[in-house]
């Protein structure tokens, strides 16, 4: 079986043979993928470490995709009821500018996209629904300002040359820890207020929190960053605080009043 396996492995087209070295290393690739030395005792020394990597760019491949639509449906939840009631604009702030702030340390220190790929895609939908609560809440002008503003930011941030320098990057991603920390109170506080989720998505908030487990062990096996790690382990922390608010709250209505002083 292991010879079979090993011929079919052998037989793969370069494009998907440079993929795979480029996700998991030319030695990694070759042990798990090439030789599959897994399947045939002894093993070599590297495979044990090797499938830790493996297991962790597959789920680090697993979080950047669910994550291109994890925010969806609290997108598309505040799209058809109109109404912001129990939505934190301050949190999604705060969340968006801490997720600018990784992805520019990031991409400028090269991480593997594997272990940041997913801020950008909730940094993007962070920004839509920013724009979809101005909007419901009749601030129209402002929500027309915000996004120029914030392509300019990105630009400057993760594209432009010569950019921020590295000390000014390492100061951005340890502000990025408390902010990604912060943006989380307001939203429990909304909740804890209200008594009620409004139109938080539950969907969203348990995806959220699976995703962030995840990003714990991909951060441990492909990251040595301690700043990087704490902060992760921190948001499991309050993410977990919103899952339990989330279960308690679930069925409670907002009233009226309160949704008019939430907008």
């Amino acid at each position: 079986m292991a010879e079979l396996i090993k011929t079919l492995t052998n037989a793969l087209p370069e494009p998907i043979v440079q993929l795979g070295e480029y996700l998991l290393g030319e030695q990694c690739y070759a042990v798990l993928v090439r030789d599959v030395a897994f399947l045939t005792p002894p093993f070599p020394d590297a495979v044990v470490p090797c499938i830790k990597l493996g297991i962790s760019k597959a789920i680090g491949l697993a979080i950047v995709g669910l994550s291109a639509v994890i925010k969806v449906p609290q997108i598309m939840k505040l799209v058809q009821s109109r109404s912001v009631a129990g939505v934190s604009v301050s949190s999604v702030m705060l969340e968006a500018l801490s997720y600018l702030a990784m992805l520019a340390y990031a991409v400028r220190v090269g991480f593997p996209f594997s272990t940041y790929g997913e801020q950008a895609f909730l940094f993007v939908q962070d920004i839509a629904l920013i724009v979809l609560i101005l909007i419901f809440s009749s601030r129209v002008i402002y929500a027309a300002a915000f996004v120029p503003l914030v392509l300019l930011a990105s630009y400057q941030m993760i594209i432009a040359a010569p950019g921020p320098t590295l000390s000014a990057l390492s100061v951005m991603q340890a502000a990025s820890i408390p902010l990604s920390l912060m943006s989380k109170v307001p939203q429990i506080i909304t909740i804890v207020k209200n008594k009620s989720t409004g139109q938080l998505s539950a969907v969203a908030v348990f995806a959220y929190l699976g995703g962030s487990l995840a990003r714990v062990f991909t951060t441990i096996q492909e990251v040595d960053d301690k700043t990087i790690l704490i902060g992760a382990v921190l948001g499991v922390i309050l993410n977990i605080h919103l899952g339990v608010l989330m279960v308690i709250y679930w069925s409670s209505p907002v009233s009226v009043a309160k949704e008019k002083k939430d907008e």
